[in-house]
């Protein structure tokens, strides 16, 4: 009896069970994934379309801020008035649906009035077009931005109205005069040049072709603020610019002056420091160029600052933190100049780490380091590091910073991306000199002679052969009346000391005048960088020379040289160069002096001195340069030279005015030129930015001589003015043209108006 109650008590909790996990089944909550993305309410615009900006997927979870995300998406088109996002839920998953009320389309797009601006010129600044969604915020964003393009172009009084119904946008224009300056000037200027406020406004007068010169607005106002500027950072520090306009009486023409109020310029009353504790007051103050009653310039108080931060970081307190404050609280006039530091601790370098260098060979980044492990973390010596790295043309970008968290030491990360070192260039160019010259180049400035290719695909990409910051070059320059070919290698650094080598190859060939000229021969030469800045060469050259083709009735110098002569030259050269750049330089100086021993066929001894200077003189508000050169040329020849190593003069890269080598003293019946053992060059330039920073434009004056020896009997002069034109497109070589007028001269001289020089890599 009482097995069969158990069992009945069992019997009756299966059938419960049953009967509860039947209703739980019934009652389970629905699965939280999307099955079904509906799009409602659509008629022109596609499902799939809309689709496109809806990040909900069917089979993932559903998320409702997901949903909420994509209807401001749909929104942002500017396609749809609304959206609405619901979800249902069924006992499979969640249907998601996306209801939207479609904006109108811009079924017409039209433009009426304007005569001096294309419709598709004004098309182009709009940011919708037919057949979009009809936007009133864009629609009123496109008028104001027709109006800003007809005030860009001069037209300052040009108004546009809008006219619209339903789905249709009309554009309607009433241009007004064209107004463009017919002058620019200063008024109330006594501190500075007129022309140097010229240079740094960017409103001009119209200069065709290339000044627009229209009036525009925005630009004038930003010359105020580039005027105001200028004067306080020289001390003015109450100074106003304002503008006045004076109309022509067809509205068409203005006559612009700035108004400058310049007031009273600032002088330093004290110089005081606050928060410095490592240094006292008088140490801080030394060699700061703001001092009590000097004239306060932001150009010496940036000076300050940098010296303050530079006495801070040569000791190794890199985090020092230097900032100005002025206070006028004094006698009218005067100003109080205060440095407020933040103090750091001090550090020294623990280790120089380098990275990014996939190519370049650790040493060669190393040996332009200035910092060592153990010394003071001087981030003077870093900037230094940094300059040198990047002087060597190898890098796209360097960083040099401190890492680490030991106790007073920092790590020196070196970061570097490697820039493209390799170049090959296809070319040609012509000039007044050569004639038409053609061009085949090879030049890896990242050559490491040992590094040989570890297959046939590392050599033919030119993988192998790279890494030691070497330069490795092939040349060959086929011309019309100048050949040349040269294989040139090159160390800046050997064996990681400051020492140079270098090889070179070369083959030659010229077709003068008078007669042929081949030479073949070589180059070896070893330097020593010093570390002021100087640099020693000694290089010797063996080279053989062929004269033929000599005319019959040439002069005597000539017919004595014809045939074939060996030279043996040694040579010492000493330079200095404080440029800011080996290409384009803008500012500083570059000293050379040279002294050659020939022997073989000929005994004779060459001496040679050239220095130039540069000045930047104005640096207008784009941030082009106008450069003063000067430049200056002495040789002299001690011995008996053949005519082929003597000097002429004239042409591009010597006086301009005169023909290439037009510049020599003449011999037999006619006067043919045969060079000269003493000549000199004295000459300035002017450059100048014309047309964007491409085009630049030069006045020149170029004098010197070639004579027979230290008596100069008659002394060259020219003036000119050119054209330097760098055309990206054609690769990186400078178009140039000059035009000359000789102002003194010698009657047998070969005189050249024009000279020119051109090329392009394709």
């Amino acid at each position: 009896m009482k097995r069969n109650t158990k069992g009945l008590w069992i019997l009756a909790v299966l059938v419960v069970w049953a009967a509860s996990g039947s209703t739980w089944a019934q009652n389970a909550p629905a699965p939280k994934t999307v099955i079904e993305i509906q799009i409602k309410g659509n008629e022109q615009v596609p499902a799939g379309a809309i689709k496109v900006h809806i990040q909900s997927r069917v089979g993932t979870e559903y998320k409702e801020e997901l949903v909420r995300q994509d209807k401001q998406r749909l929104l942002k088109t500017g396609q749809f008035a609304s959206v609405k996002a619901t979800s249902t839920t069924t006992n499979k998953g969640i249907i998601v649906t996306f209801v939207v009320t479609e904006r109108p389309l811009v079924t017409g797009l039209a433009f009426v009035g304007n005569k001096s601006i294309e419709s598709e010129d004004l098309r182009n600044e709009l940011s919708f077009r037919q057949n979009d969604a009809l936007d009133d915020v864009k629609i009123q964003e496109g008028l104001k931005a027709i109006e800003a393009k007809y005030k860009t172009e001069g037209f300052a009084r040009a108004r546009v109205t809008l006219a619209k119904d339903d789905r249709n946008v009309v554009y309607k224009i009433v241009e007004g005069p064209r107004v463009t300056i017919r002058k620019v000037q200063f008024k109330g200027n006594t501190y500075f040049w007129a022309l140097k406020l010229r240079f740094k406004v960017e409103v001009w007068r119209k200069w065709w072709p290339f000044v627009d010169g229209y009036y525009d607005q925005e630009k004038i106002d930003r010359d105020i603020i580039t005027l105001r500027n200028l004067y306080v950072a020289e001390g003015f520090l109450d100074a106003e610019v304002l503008r006045e306009l004076e109309y022509s009486a067809d509205k068409s023409r203005i006559t612009l002056t700035y108004v400058i109020q310049q007031n009273k310029r600032y002088r330093v009353n004290k110089v005081t420091f606050e928060g410095s504790k490592i240094f006292d007051d008088k140490e801080l103050a030394k060699d700061l160029k703001l001092m009590n009653g000097a004239h306060y310039t932001a150009e010496n108080q940036e000076f300050d600052m940098r010296r303050l931060r530079e006495k801070y970081g040569r000791l190794g307190y890199i985090g020092a933190v230097v900032s100005p404050a002025r206070r006028f609280k004094v006698k009218p006039g005067l100003v109080d100049v205060i440095y407020r530091i933040t103090e750091s601790d001090q550090y020294r370098v623990g280790e120089v780490i380098i990275r990014g260098n996939t190519i370049t060979q650790d040493r060669v980044i190393r040996r332009q380091m200035k910092v060592f492990p153990e010394q003071l973390f001087n981030t003077v010596a870093i900037e230094q590091s940094k300059r040198r790295l990047k002087e060597l043309g190898l890098f796209d970008t360097v960083e040099i910073t401190p890492i680490g968290r030991q106790p007073e030491r920092r790590n020196a990360l070196v970061e570097v991306t490697e820039g493209r070192t390799a170049e090959f260039l296809i070319g040609a160019g012509v000039s007044s000199n050569h004639g038409l010259l053609g061009n085949i180049s090879f030049r890896q400035r990242n050559f490491d002679i040992l590094n040989w290719p570890k297959s046939w695909r590392e050599f033919m990409t030119a993988q192998g052969w790279k890494g030691a910051g070497q330069t490795f070059s092939i040349v060959a320059q086929p011309g019309v009346e100048l050949m040349r070919y040269h294989v040139e290698w090159f160390d800046p650094m050997l064996f990681d000391l400051p020492y140079s080598a270098g090889a070179k190859a070369f083959a030659f060939n010229r077709n003068r005048d008078e007669y042929d000229e081949s030479r073949l021969g070589a180059v070896f030469s070893v330097g020593h960088r010093f570390k002021n800045r100087w640099y020693g060469e000694l290089a010797a050259r063996v080279e053989g020379i062929r004269i033929n083709d000599v005319d019959s009735d040439a002069a005597q110098e000539l017919l004595d040289v014809d045939g074939s002569h060996l030279l043996v030259g040694l040579k010492g050269s000493l330079v200095r160069d404080r440029t800011d750049s080996r290409w384009l330089p803008s500012k500083g100086d570059r000293l050379r002096f040279s002294a050659e021993q020939v022997g073989g066929d000929f005994d004779f001894t060459v001496f040679r001195a050239a220095y130039s200077r540069y000045w930047t003189l104005l640096t207008d508000s784009q941030d082009r340069k106008h450069v003063l050169a000067a430049r200056s040329n002495v040789g002299a020849i001690a011995g008996d030279a053949p005519i082929f190593e003597r000097f002429y003069g004239g042409g591009m890269g010597s006086i301009r005015g005169f023909d290439y080598r037009g510049i020599s003293p003449r011999s037999g019946r006619n006067e043919d030129p045969v060079g000269g053992d003493f000549m000199v060059f004295l000459g300035s330039e002017y450059s100048f930015p014309i047309v964007g920073r491409d085009v630049r434009g030069v006045l020149f004056m170029d004098t010197g001589t070639v004579e027979d020896n230290l008596n100069i009997t008659t002394y060259r002069a020219s003036v000119g003015f050119g054209i330097r034109w760098i055309v990206p497109i054609f690769g990186p070589m400078p178009m140039s043209f000059d035009f000359a007028i000789p102002l003194s001269k010698d009657p047998q001289d070969d005189t050249q108006v024009f000279s020119f020089s051109l090329g392009w890599m394709f």
